[in-house]
C-alpha cells in the first residue's frame, strides 16, 4: 500500500501541519480467490462471494527487472451479477489483487 504524506494549514496564528496516510484509491486491494483449472471461478471481494460467469481479457506484464521486478497476470472478469472486475495475480508472491481504475 502507498502512503502519501498530506498537510494540512489549520486556521491559528502558529500554524501547524498534520502529517496524514491516506492510501491511494489506484492502489491495489487485496481479494481472495478461488481458482478451478488454472482459472479464476469465484472471487471474495468485501466480504462478498462473487462467481465468475466469463473471463473477457488476459494478459501479462513484467516489467522494471532493473528495480524491484513486476510479473502480473491480469484477468477481466465479468462475475454472475454483473460486475466487471479487473484482476491480478502477483507471479512473484503468489497473491492476488483487484486493480481499481478509478
Amino acid at each position: 500500500m502507498r502512503v502519501q504524506a498530506v498537510e494540512i494549514f489549520l486556521p491559528r496564528r502558529d500554524r501547524c501541519s498534520i502529517v496524514t496516510s491516506m492510501p491511494s484509491p489506484y492502489d491495489p486491494e487485496p481479494v481472495e480467490v478461488i481458482i478451478r483449472e488454472g482459472t479464476p471461478k469465484m472471487v471474495k471481494h468485501r466480504k462478498k462471494l462473487l462467481y465468475v460467469k466469463e473471463i473477457l481479457n488476459m494478459w501479462r506484464i513484467d516489467d522494471e527487472w532493473w528495480r524491484k521486478p513486476i510479473s502480473r497476470l491480469y484477468y477481466l472478469l465479468e462475475c454472475s451479477n454483473g460486475v466487471r472486475l479487473t484482476l491480478f495475480r502477483d507471479l512473484i508472491a503468489g497473491t492476488w489483487y483487484r486493480q481499481n481504475w478509478v
